[in-house]
């Protein structure tokens, strides 16, 4: 996995959208859905993603494995098309699926994401294919290592959030013997959960960065929607009702890995040759500091 978050731009990806359908007959002029990670485009009925380059295949292989089960298990998530995948597109892995209408900017109702994610965990109890560790730590770790590379980030800033990443690394290690763990999803953010158009079920999407890990890893991006994006609370009071379990002490250490992991990830963004770095990196860095009440993320 990359420790430095490369942004696709519309350009780049859409010869490479146009040459993935045409491989595989899709038909319709294709719709850019988000430029993340991958770059996923509707075309007809069915959704292009492009990995970014240097993504290997077995880890395009690995999300394709994982859907193909839960279809087996008839499980809402969306299901990859039965062709040929993944195909090599000038060093792009793209893969094909199935498009699920929805409002791309609604939230799933809260009750019904959180039973998701525990039908998620339960379903792939007997998921026994070979993944990787969650491997947030490392990743975090490498995204902080990037950044003595850019002088918009003080030593002192630095060593405040590894020192951040180490102890919650120390208390995971102290919570090893108790924690639930299992397949994880990964990114079971608000965007991840689709709603379907017509029938209400809840689908779950993206696969990317699937794993075994502490199962309170998938909880962790709801509970961030409130506390660090300006969120209803009573929606992740909500997520905690559909889920249905209670909560360990691995949800609060979860809760801040994540909250870590999104600032480091947009940090390793930052033009190392700007003159200042971004207001919102300023935001971020402030939940790290010791600030009671800091501010909203995603507003600057």
């Amino acid at each position: 996995m990359e420790s430095v978050r490369r942004p696709w731009t519309a350009e780049a990806a859409a010869p490479l959208v146009a040459a993935a359908a045409s491989r595989w007959g899709l038909r319709g002029a294709p719709e850019l859905l988000r430029l993340g990670t991958n770059a996923s485009h509707r075309v007809g009925d069915a959704v292009v993603r492009v990995a970014p380059s240097g993504r290997a295949r077995e880890a395009v292989e690995r999300e394709l494995d994982l859907a193909r089960f839960l279809a087996r298990k008839g499980f809402d998530a969306v299901r990859p098309l039965d062709v040929e995948q993944p195909i090599d597109v000038d060093g792009h892995w793209a893969t094909a699926w199935e498009w699920i209408p929805h409002d791309p900017a609604g939230v799933t109702e809260g009750e019904a994401f959180g039973a998701l994610v525990r039908g998620f965990h339960e379903v792939t109890e007997d998921y026994d294919a070979p993944l990787p560790g969650w491997g947030a730590l490392e990743l975090i770790e490498a995204r902080l290592a990037g950044l003595r590379r850019n002088p918009n980030f003080s030593a002192d800033e630095l060593a405040t959030l590894e020192d951040v990443r180490a102890g919650l690394g120390r208390r995971l290690e102290e919570l090893s013997s108790s924690t639930p763990v299992g397949v994880v999803h990964g990114d079971a953010h608000p965007g991840n959960v689709l709603t379907e158009e017509g029938t209400g079920r809840s689908v779950l999407a993206d696969f990317d960065l699937i794993g075994r890990g502490p199962r309170a890893w998938d909880l962790a991006p709801a509970a961030l929607h409130p506390q660090r994006y300006g969120a209803d609370p009573a929606w992740w009071h909500a997520v905690r009702r559909g889920y249905g379990l209670e909560e360990d002490a691995s949800w609060a250490v979860c809760l801040r890995v994540r909250e870590l992991a999104s600032a480091a990830w947009l940090f390793a963004a930052e033009d190392a040759a700007a003159p200042e770095r971004s207001a919102e990196a300023d935001v971020r860095m402030r939940a790290f500091t010791g600030e009671p009440d800091p501010p909203v993320w995603g507003r600057t």
